[in-house]
């Protein structure tokens, strides 16, 4: 059975429109999702050195970018060797090189290209629209850019939320990489409603790690590269979210959130669940008989 590519992730429904740059500029970003794929699809995240998922930053502070890159013709993972370029433009700053290292610090196996940046002392606060482009020697040409929700977009503050920590030890990635027929994007924000918890300071920014008692809300989207589609309701059989020791599967749900529409649900985390990594397994199903998964691994702290 073929299985997708995901990149794990959720998202509180909140609206949203075109961002503020670090550096006072208003960037509206291009149309998101696009309608179709391109040749080449990017997924990819903002964390710390240590694998924590963040979008907010301080002066001073070090972003590391993430990323997997898979060709959308061959339904494959990009060759290093065939890259050209794959860089991060970043408002102001110039751009980032991604390199593929898979064990570097912040990387994953299967988010295996990773570039930093030190964001200047006198870098403006402000939302970061970063855009990420990539370049193969055989022409084909791919572009990511954040879903346009403010509060789970590279933010630069001098006085950001905590960043809880430490991340997940488990690998965050592609379930099997051999042939690929749905390229997904996934992560996840906290929920504004915790059950048994303090809220965040910030509602629906990006982690992967969670207190007991806490709202994890996972988004999603992606596209079907045996035509090209974009996954919505019209092609899609079932979307879930699987997580051990938790029955029934967690359904995710496409809808609008502001001014884009993706797939979502939230997760409400029991204050007696298990401590540590564990690793949310999301699953695609096409009308056609495609699917895939991507496994998500998340901390639980106390």
């Amino acid at each position: 059975m073929k299985r997708i590519l995901i990149l794990g992730a959720a998202l509180l429904a909140v609206g949203a429109t075109a961002g503020t740059a670090g550096a006072g500029k208003v960037v509206t970003p291009v149309p998101f999702p696009a309608a179709t794929a391109g040749p080449v699809f990017i997924a990819a995240q903002t964390v710390t050195t240590d694998g924590a998922m963040t979008n907010y930053f301080a002066p001073g502070s070090t972003v590391v970018f993430r990323a997997y890159a898979v060709v959308t013709k061959s339904k494959t993972l990009v060759d290093p060797k065939n890259v050209r370029y794959f860089y991060v433009s970043v408002p102001n700053a110039g751009t980032v090189k991604l390199k593929y290292n898979p064990k570097a610090p912040g990387a994953t196996q299967s988010m295996p290209w990773v570039g930093t940046w030190t964001i200047p002392s006198s870098y403006a606060a402000g939302n970061v629209p970063i855009d990420i482009r990539i370049k193969l020697f055989s022409h084909e040409t791919g572009q990511f850019v954040q879903m346009p929700v403010l509060p789970a977009m590279l933010t630069v503050s001098s006085t950001p939320p905590t960043t809880f920590e430490p991340a997940p030890t488990g690998n965050t990635g592609l379930s099997n990489t051999s042939k690929i027929d749905l390229s997904l994007y996934v992560d996840t924000v906290n929920g504004t409603r915790p059950a048994a918890a303090a809220p965040r300071q910030v509602g629906c920014s990006q982690t992967n790690v969670y207190k007991r008692g806490e709202q994890v809300v996972f988004r999603s989207w992606g596209m079907n590269l045996n035509d090209g589609t974009l996954l919505t309701t019209d092609n899609v059989k079932t979307a879930v979210v699987q997580i051990p020791g938790v029955t029934p599967d967690l359904t995710l749900n496409y809808g609008a959130h502001g001014a884009v529409q993706f797939w979502s649900t939230p997760w409400n985390l029991p204050t007696d669940f298990p401590l540590g990594t564990t690793v949310a397994h999301v699953v695609y199903t096409t009308i056609d008989g495609k699917t895939g998964s991507f496994d998500y691994a998340l901390n639980i702290i106390p």
